[in-house]
């Protein structure tokens, strides 16, 4: 197993229980608010972009084998293509959260607009966080 492979297998499930956890705290203490499902909404987002950043990568791992000329597959195109589709999905799911959300008080509509960014942003910033513990040492020569 490739230090990658390790990185994404660890980051999912601290992911999924983070998220447990905190939508669990979140539906106990503002019962009567849907937050809790805005965050989740968020935190499953997060792993569904990470998911398929995994699968991008996967990809151009296997076709740059098959192709290193670059001559059929070009590797910068597709991981723009791929960037624009993560792009593309997160803005599609907050601008149709952000029609669902309570709009009555305008603090109600705020906070459940951030509490979804906020659970995109867990993901990101546990992946951060595992980077960090898994990099490589630097040895000088």
């Amino acid at each position: 197993m490739t230090r990658d492979q390790k990185i994404n297998f660890i980051v999912v499930p601290i992911t999924l229980l983070i998220v447990g956890i905190v939508t669990l705290v979140l539906f106990l203490v503002g019962k009567n608010e849907v937050w809790w499902k805005y965050y989740l909404i968020g935190g499953m987002l997060g792993l569904m972009c990470h998911g398929l950043m995994v699968k991008q990568n996967a990809r151009t791992i296997r076709m740059t084998k098959l192709d290193p000329t670059g001559t059929v597959f070009h590797p910068k195109k597709s991981a723009m293509l791929w960037y624009a589709l993560r792009f593309a999905l997160v803005v599609t799911v907050l601008v149709v959260l952000g029609f669902l959300a309570p709009k009555d008080p305008r603090e109600k509509f705020v906070i459940s607009m951030l509490s979804a960014l906020g659970g995109y942003l867990t993901l990101k910033v546990i992946f951060l966080i595992i980077l960090l513990c898994f990099r490589e040492k630097v040895v000088k020569e």
